[in-house]
């Protein structure tokens, strides 16, 4: 099988992302500096105004109200509208 090589650079970072009804722990890929890029920090990627979602990898969701409603998910794209809290677990 061949290897995917990603034209893409960047750092894979493990976040904990909050809404009012939602807790979601997945991967999101955060693109270095250059052309369309963003700095190391995980801030300067979430405070852009350019991207309205956070796509995420590996993802584990548990509904805030009914705690024993989870489900996992290999993607899923957040509006970065309904987010109110976001904590990096591991960069």
């Amino acid at each position: 099988m061949a290897e995917v090589v990603s034209k893409f650079k960047g750092k894979q970072v493990e976040v904990e992302i909050l809404t009012d009804t939602y807790k979601i722990r997945g991967t999101l890929f955060v693109p270095l500096a250059g052309k369309d890029g963003y700095s190391a920090r995980l801030s300067d990627f979430l405070n852009s105004p350019e991207k309205a979602f956070l796509a995420l990898t590996n993802v584990n969701v548990e509904a805030l109200p009914d705690p024993d409603m989870k489900w996992d998910a290999p993607f899923l794209a957040v509006n970065k509208s309904v987010v109110t809290m976001v904590r990096a677990i591991k960069e």
